[in-house]
């Protein structure tokens, strides 16, 4: 692979799809400096997920690997524990700068540099930047400011970790290889797997269960929380912002609806205030490269749970970002070629995630 320690990469976004760009970057030489606005050990989010982990290693050069709940039908872990074995990554390589306390408020071509300032008045410059600052990314406003924002879905996603070790009290735990389950009820959809433990520990009775319960019903609720501006979706409910009697409600509606042990389980992380609510945003692309700023992940293609696969096409970004980057062309060519690669497979999953949402919708009018 060629070398390009000439050039110099600003990432914006120290989430899986940043740190993934970072390392992979990282490989073909590039100098990379990456900027995230939380302090360092405390990152807003948190689900579960899949993880193809050969993928990740594959792309970042990462030899270990992350803790994962093995399934019959794929692997699964935690945001956060993942995130950790990335940033723990990264660590490692003392040619990666990370910034935390960074807070993007410009991105400016300046032509041949580009710079990007923070809240806190610094000021990095870098011959690219790339924004994998997720749904809500400040580096999309400035690659495509006429198509900035990304669009409610039409339903929020009510999520959930709940720990096996006091649940076991109450119910049969799931089997050791438990694989990841759908069920549909009314206008509802509600899919499980279990996740790694807090401290990673993968063993049954150790591990937690995640829950994702889809709702077409809480526009209002949305808006009340001023989560919904027009179309757009400006951030997520926190467990203790939940109010009493949505919780009541919907701990009832679970109780009625949902088998065991998920029904055991959700009336647990309501009693613990541990459901959040996310809107569900998706973002189709129209570019994803202006000049010498560029997106990836959700940034670049937001797109519903619904259809899957959204950290796998985050990873396929970041993987041919490197191998542009490896390249001898300037960066304008480099990250067209990046834009060439990518839009036509980022447009596809994001229209997929539409049309899943709008039967999904559909489906909940009709019930």
């Amino acid at each position: 692979m060629t070398t390009r320690t000439d050039l110099h990469v600003v990432i914006v976004g120290a989430s899986l799809v940043g740190l993934s760009s970072a390392l992979a970057l990282d490989r073909t030489g590039v100098q990379v400096t990456v900027l995230e606005r939380s302090a360092a050990g405390l990152y807003e989010g948190g689900g579960g997920l899949g993880v193809d982990v050969e993928l990740v290693q594959g792309v970042t050069g990462i030899t270990s690997a992350p803790p994962v709940c093995h399934g019959p039908d794929r692997d699964t872990t935690a945001w956060h524990l993942l995130r950790d074995w990335l940033e723990h990554a990264t660590d490692a390589r003392p040619s990666i700068e990370l910034h935390h306390d960074a807070t993007v408020t410009s991105v400016i071509d300046r032509g041949d540099r580009v710079e990007v300032a923070s809240r806190e008045g610094q000021v990095w410059s870098g011959d690219a930047v790339i924004g994998a600052d997720g749904v809500h990314s400040t580096v999309r406003r400035f690659m495509d400011p006429d198509h900035p924002e990304a669009s409610y879905a039409g339903f929020v996603l009510w999520r959930v970790m709940v720990p096996e070790a006091p649940l076991a009290e109450l119910t049969v735990l799931p089997a050791a290889h438990e694989p990841s389950r759908e069920f549909y009820a009314d206008r509802y959809r509600l899919v499980t797997y279990p996740v790694p433990g807090p401290d990673g520990n993968a063993h049954r009775g150790h591990r937690r269960l995640n829950i994702v319960w889809y709702d077409p019903a809480r526009e209002d609720l949305l808006r009340a929380h001023g989560l919904l501006d027009g179309a757009a979706v400006r951030g997520s409910l926190a467990a203790d912002e939940l109010p009493p009697s949505i919780s009541s409600d919907l701990r009832e509606i679970a109780e009625q609806t949902w088998p065991s042990p998920w029904s055991e389980a959700l009336r647990m992380g309501f009693e613990r205030q541990l459901v959040f609510g996310t809107p569900v945003a998706e973002y189709l692309p129209r570019r994803l490269v202006a000049e010498r700023i560029a997106i990836a992940g959700d940034a670049a293609h937001a797109a519903s749970p619904m259809v899957g696969g959204g950290f796998r096409q985050g990873i396929y970004d970041a993987g041919q970002l490197a191998q542009s980057f490896a390249s001898n062309a300037d960066v304008r060519t480099i990250l067209s070629t990046y834009e060439s690669a990518r839009l036509g497979p980022a447009r596809q999953h994001a229209s997929r995630s539409q049309r899943a949402s709008r039967d999904f919708f559909d489906r909940g009018l009709r019930n």
